[in-house]
């Protein structure tokens, strides 16, 4: 566990760092990009994290509640091609948030990584 605590940060940081970059130089395709390089990856993490038998703390909780429920929009878009105006406003409020709980998940495998070099 500790093992897996120490790659996600590191993994986590290194794309919340890419991601931008992929903004920076490809444009306004960037900016969608930026969501698939940042986003896959904690959507990884947080599925991993979600059947190890560890105590959750209110980020991870928070993460969950408000993103996975994107994720879920966007697998039915791609298979839909059509979505209705309720989700279509939720996608594009994500635009504004996502960011931020991307930071916020980031902090929190911190914090984690933290706590297990601090009990050892």
């Amino acid at each position: 566990m500790k093992a897996f605590v120490k790659y996600d940060y590191y993994v986590q940081l290194f794309f919340i760092i890419i991601g931008p970059q992929a903004f920076t130089f490809a444009g306004l395709s960037g900016f969608v990009l930026f969501y698939f390089i940042v986003g896959i990856p904690q959507l990884i993490s947080f599925l991993i994290k979600l059947f190890l038998g560890k105590k959750k703390s209110v980020f991870y909780i928070a993460y969950g509640i408000v993103i996975i429920p994107i994720w879920i929009i966007v697998t039915v878009l791609f298979i839909e091609k059509n979505i209705n105006d309720f989700f279509g406003y939720i996608l594009m409020a994500s635009l504004l948030y996502s960011p931020v709980m991307a930071a916020a998940y980031v902090y929190d495998c911190y914090s984690t990584y933290e706590s297990y070099q601090s009990s050892f």
